[in-house]
């Protein structure tokens, strides 16, 4: 069964309607370093992750250089970290070396531009995710980005590439871009990630997730075959 997190959590509600709705991570944008309407300070994001049942995992969703996202993950305690920017494989190796023995996780995004024309073919991005995971990543997310938003674009990712991602690699891969509860089946279908990541599909336009989005969201998630 694919997993399911829903990112942009900033309030108490949100919180408590995603867990009500059965998502099995939420994510927390902590402290990221460019403009988006999901970013918490360091108070803020443990107060929340602190209200997260242990069952549900909390995923501090971060961007910048290895000193800055420690100090995130050891003031909020999430149980993954998910680099969200561009890191590149000696930060990635850098945040494993700090995290040794806390058993927290690393999930590292590769965020394919979505408004550029030609993107370079799926073997390009397979090869990025592979140094990302020999550098100490745990698991992979596919993402898109854009040069108005560094993420929740709404904007999809080209979802043969990521299955061929996918089926070249045997760690954990998450699909993120544009999902929406109208199409999330068929992008677990087509691509069979082992989890789903939405935010601004899920979204009303002051930010706020909406309940009957978010419940088919997981709903439509948890029922594709996979």
């Amino acid at each position: 069964m694919t997993r399911v997190k829903i990112c942009g959590i900033t309030s108490i509600e949100d919180l408590e309607l995603c867990l009500e709705a059965g998502s099995d991570a939420l994510g927390f944008v902590v402290g990221y370093p460019e403009p988006v309407p999901w970013n918490l300070g360091l108070g803020e994001a443990r107060a929340l992750v602190a209200r997260v049942p242990p069952f549900t995992a909390t995923v501090a969703v971060v961007g910048g250089d290895a000193r800055t996202i420690l100090e995130i993950v050891e003031h909020v305690a999430p149980s993954a970290v998910q680099l969200h920017r561009d890191e590149d494989r000696s930060t990635v190796a850098a945040v494993r070396a700090g995290l040794a023995g806390t058993g927290v996780k690393i999930v590292k995004a590769v965020r394919i531009a979505a408004d550029v024309g030609t993107t370079p073919p799926a073997e390009h991005w397979l090869g990025l995710a592979r140094e990302f995971l020999d550098a100490g990543a745990d698991a992979i997310l596919l993402d898109s980005k854009t040069t108005a938003r560094p993420a929740g674009t709404g904007v999809a990712v080209d979802w043969p590439m990521a299955r061929t991602v996918v089926a070249a690699l045997e760690e954990p891969v998450m699909l993120a871009g544009g999902l929406t509860p109208g199409n999330v089946a068929t992008a677990v279908a087509d691509v069979q990630p082992y989890a789903v990541d939405v935010i601004s599909g899920v979204e009303d336009e002051h930010h706020r997730k909406v309940g009957d989005r978010v419940r088919a969201f997981v709903r439509a998630a948890r029922a594709a075959p996979a």
